[in-house]
């Protein structure tokens, strides 16, 4: 197997794209005003899944040039989390791609059919008309468990009361790759601490910790920004327990950005955790 990278600018966003044995993984990073968000596109013999679809409608038209460029079928789209920085772009995809099938994990469906409308019009009011204005409701379940795809082996797991309440993680087990979602980021960036699930999710990254060693994972696609590797685990962690006492000691939203800067100067961008602040004190909602 090879574990090449490249990376290629594409339009607004750029497109890193990793050389696997059977398969290339393209993730599709849009500039800063879209807080950096991913969509991979994972381009197996012959068919791609896409992965997650951008909060505004104009990058989420850049991953459809995207997935014209690379002249495969499209097998599904995939939601990984129940947040609107990445099923808003739904929109413009579902509507682009007729008849693909978005698949998400029954909770995160749940949670959208009842919320995600409501959530959507108040980005809407915030962004305007780049937010969807449209929910594109998951048609289709993902399964917990092993699959094999296109003779490519897949792990997708559930795991909640994390950065959201429900996140679909997707291993590639023969190959050391996971695409973790919000639910890890770079030791240089703040995280999303939009709900105080603190414990959960250093839960979590426990069980994250023990897959990268089990499966010898070496790339960890994140939800914004680059991928990283397992050495930014303990980052991770650290930010967590910083956020956790924080937040503890905080009654109000800019209380805690002030003291997660303190304990963590060399965390960005700004905006981030000034954002995170707002639905973790329920000001917006996530």
């Amino acid at each position: 197997m090879t574990n090449s990278t490249r990376e290629k600018k594409t339009m607004l966003g750029t497109v890193q794209t990793l050389e696997l044995d059977g398969l290339k993984v393209h993730i599709y990073t849009p500039p800063d005003e879209s807080l950096l968000v991913n969509s991979t596109v994972l381009e197996l013999a012959d068919r791609l899944i896409v992965v997650d679809g951008q909060i505004f409608q104009k990058f989420a038209a850049e991953v459809g040039d995207l997935i014209d460029t690379l002249g495969k079928p499209i097998d599904r789209f995939i939601l990984t989390h129940n947040h609107p920085d990445h099923y808003s772009g739904f929109q413009h995809l579902t509507e682009r791609f007729p008849g693909v099938q978005l698949a998400a994990l029954p909770s995160v469906r749940k949670y959208l059919v009842k919320m995600g409308q409501q959530v959507l019009d108040v980005r809407r009011s915030l962004f305007g008309d780049e937010i969807a204005a449209r929910l594109a409701v998951p048609d289709a379940v993902i399964v917990p468990g092993e699959l094999v795809i296109s003779a490519v082996r897949f792990l997708f797991q559930e795991f909640s009361d994390a950065e959201s309440e429900y996140t679909l993680t997707i291993t590639l087990p023969d190959h050391g790759v996971a695409l973790v979602a919000d639910l890890l980021g770079s030791e240089h960036n703040h995280l999303f601490t939009v709900q105080p699930n603190f414990d959960g999710w250093l839960a979590v990254l426990d069980k994250i910790r023990l897959d990268v060693a089990k499966y010898g994972i070496k790339t960890l696609i994140v939800g914004h920004g680059a991928p990283i590797g397992p050495e930014s685990l303990p980052a991770n962690v650290a930010y967590l327990e910083a956020a956790k006492a924080a937040f503890a000691s905080s009654a109000k939203a800019e209380d805690f950005v002030a003291a997660v800067k303190a304990s963590l100067p060399d965390r960005s961008p700004d905006l981030w955790v000034n954002w995170s602040s707002q639905m973790l004190y329920g000001h917006v909602a996530p």
